[in-house]
């Protein structure tokens, strides 16, 4: 069964089937008034036979046809050939309909009538020829089209699979940059502080490396719930505290509710990063960072404030100048197209990024609202 499938397209047997039995209805109901219009005698057990008859040796040939199509398909036959094939077999098609039915009709006929029998047939073949090529154009044009859209859902599919690969493989490439960009600046944290404050050193190192455990477990996931990013969030802040000391004030407010929304993977460090490093001035020797998470509408909508050195560039402009924002934007144009939104500007004494995208709840989130 399995190597007939591979041959014998039973979905498309089953269109060519639907299609000439529709045809052999409306041909036997118009043929029945006729006969019964004229007056003519009519041996009906014979003539549903007969067309019931039509109708399966149609559907028997049609399936090699399909099986012949398919085979010039894979063979890229040269389309003159094909053509020639198709020609050769819609003028075939009433020779073996009509050989078939004759042949069974010799069971029941005498040897005097066989040759009255024969020119009989002849004349048939001939009188219904051209109907013959039309019944054969028609379906063998519906297993072309049937092959086409075929092909097509196939070739989309293929591009579908061949995206989503291109944007996973996107994703970790950006991930790659950013973690290094992440790690080097941490490194140097705990090398400044080494020979001033060897305790708090130690303590960095502790840090950071439970942190790196956390990104590590999550380095091939592109989303995360919003509670682990959070948690890898809160150990990078005491990472900074501890260098930082008294300079550096954070607060977070999230929603209720919004634990288990999906988050891109790592999106708060680095604009925590950026807030730090470029926060600090000859004038501002401290920061307080704030960092806001709530729903609005359908949107999940990130806000961190800080305080310190203003931007006097806009966004464009920062979006060329290192990894950090123009990895996040990258990361968000790659999983939501245009769906997303990236804003970063002055308010008074503050610098606000705002980071807006569709919510997504998790697998986890799902099943506990289902239960």
């Amino acid at each position: 069964m399995r190597n007939l499938k591979k041959h014998i397209d039973f979905k498309l047997i089953g269109i060519l089937s639907l299609v000439y039995a529709v045809f052999v209805i409306i041909y036997s109901f118009k043929n029945a008034y006729l006969r019964i219009y004229h007056g003519r005698d009519t041996a009906w057990g014979n003539f549903i036979f007969g067309n019931v008859l039509d109708w399966c040796l149609i559907t028997v040939f049609m399936i090699f046809i399909a099986m012949t199509t398919k085979y010039l398909f894979v063979k890229k036959v040269k389309f003159l050939h094909i053509v020639i094939i198709h020609l050769f077999f819609s003028f075939f098609i009433g020779a073996f309909t009509l050989g078939i039915s004759w042949g069974i009709d010799l069971l029941s006929t005498t040897e005097a009538d066989m040759k009255n029998d024969l020119s009989d047939m002849v004349i048939h073949f001939i009188r219904l020829i051209d109907l013959h090529f039309l019944i054969y154009i028609s379906l063998v044009t519906i297993i072309y089209m049937y092959y086409y859209f075929k092909k097509t859902q196939e070739s989309e599919l293929r591009t579908i699979k061949l995206q989503d690969k291109l944007s996973q493989a996107h994703l970790r490439f950006l991930q790659t940059q950013m973690h290094p960009h992440f790690l080097f600046n941490t490194l140097n944290g705990i090398h400044s502080l080494i020979d001033i404050n060897t305790e708090k050193s130690k303590t960095m190192i502790v840090d950071l490396s439970d942190l790196l455990r956390n990104v590590l477990d999550k380095k091939d996931q592109n989303l995360i719930e919003l509670q682990e990013e959070l948690d890898i969030l809160k150990k990078y802040i005491h990472i900074k505290k501890t260098r930082f000391s008294d300079q550096l004030t954070f607060t977070i407010d999230v929603e209720d509710s919004l634990e288990n929304v999906l988050v891109p993977n790592m999106i708060l460090q680095p604009i925590i990063e950026n807030a730090t490093k470029h926060g600090y001035s000859n004038v501002h020797k401290t920061i307080d960072v704030n960092i806001s998470i709530k729903k609005a509408k359908e949107k999940l909508k990130i806000k961190i404030e800080n305080t310190g050195k203003q931007i006097n560039e806009s966004l464009f402009a920062l979006l060329k100048k290192g990894n950090g924002i123009s990895n996040i934007n990258e990361r968000l144009k790659t999983l939501y197209k245009t769906e997303y939104d990236l804003k970063i500007y002055n308010h008074e004494s503050r610098v606000i990024t705002e980071i807006i995208f569709p919510i997504q709840y998790s697998i986890s989130e799902i099943s506990e609202d289902y239960q």
